[in-house]
């Protein structure tokens, strides 16, 4: 079974293994290394090399969204596939997602009334001042309107106006990060120079959220992973766990459906599956009762997310830098 004009992949020396990571270069400012963790809210770091095989990329909607895929055989779809060779990232540029975070705010009705309220209390304050009536609320307005409709509609219609291949992503051949800076400027390291840590953010409407974030040990630079909302903060842990698969060419790719059809195109998943150690059809996602797996199947495998010893998993990653452990008392 091949998947479209994809080839089968050749690993180079570059990619990673867990069973032959490198030594690495030490940390050379430890103190300042901790400080600029401490500034950034990072709460924790996470182990590398070290296995659940439990995976993120299986929610209801992400088997309903492969299977009507499969239907359409990719009519609608915008931006770039996530396959056996790179798992695509950084879709859109900083500024569309900066006009796409102030789309969202004037869009949503929580929001809208939270901005009504602070404008009508600054219209009250300049009528008792007797000064002109402020023209706020039909600002607050006219943005709500403007971004819940012809915003919507036109990015409904037009998604590829904002969503374009920037050429970064993870790649699982090469063992390579690259993603876009705050700079707007691409930054490219290899994926065993990152250290993944989980930070905490305070969102504009109070709920913390918390975020999967690699940070290069050496520069500083970071990229997102994932973020969620404070009660799914263990669902990270599983992000990083089939990231982590995704990199390493000694495991078979993730199962999940994105990638069911590019696995006889993966020389190490080619070799699992043919062993029989999939033990599931070469189409189990493209066939999965979704009745099954949203009332049954889902809940019990984020149950197995949940109750996890994500705490007892080895950093293997210690024994390749030196001063990791001293540097990162995170």
């Amino acid at each position: 079974m091949q998947a479209g004009n994809e080839s089968m992949a050749t690993y180079v020396s570059s990619a990673y293994r867990r069973d032959a990571i490198p030594e690495q270069a030490p940390l050379k400012d430890i103190s300042g290394f901790a400080k600029s963790l401490e500034a950034g809210d990072f709460i924790e770091r996470l182990p590398w090399g070290d296995y659940s095989h439990l995976n993120i990329h299986v929610r209801p909607q992400y088997v309903k969204s492969h299977q009507e895929r499969l239907k359409t055989g990719g009519a609608g779809w915008v931006g770039p596939e996530w396959t056996h060779e790179k798992k695509p990232s950084d879709f859109v540029k900083t500024r569309w997602q900066l006009l796409l975070m102030l789309a969202g705010a004037f869009a949503d009705y929580g929001m809208l009334k939270l901005l009504l309220f602070c404008s009508v209390l600054a219209d009250i304050a300049t009528i008792i001042k007797f000064e002109s009536y402020s023209v706020m609320t039909l600002v607050v307005l006219g943005l709500h309107l403007l971004f819940r409709y012809p915003f919507t509609w036109f990015l409904e219609r037009h998604p590829g106006f904002i969503v374009k291949d920037l050429g970064c992503g993870f790649f699982r051949s090469t063992g390579m990060v690259k993603f876009r800076t705050w700079r707007e400027e691409t930054f490219e390291a290899p994926f065993i120079e990152f250290d993944p840590y989980i930070s905490f953010h305070v969102n504009p409407k109070g709920p913390v959220s918390y975020k999967l974030l690699l940070r290069h040990r050496y520069t500083g630079w970071q990229t997102t992973v994932a973020q969620v909302a404070d009660i799914h903060k263990v669902e990270l842990y599983a992000h990083w766990d089939e990231l982590q698969r995704y990199m390493d060419v000694s495991q078979p790719l993730p199962d999940v459906p994105t990638l069911e059809k590019f696995r006889p195109l993966d020389p190490t998943t080619a070799e699992y599956d043919a062993a029989g150690k999939r033990g599931r059809p070469a189409n189990h996602w493209a066939t999965l009762d979704m009745a099954w797996w949203e009332e049954e199947g889902y809940p019990a495998h984020l149950k197995k997310i949940r109750e996890f010893p994500w705490s007892t998993l080895e950093d293997r990653m210690e024994k390749s830098v030196p001063n990791l452990a001293q540097g990162a008392m995170v």
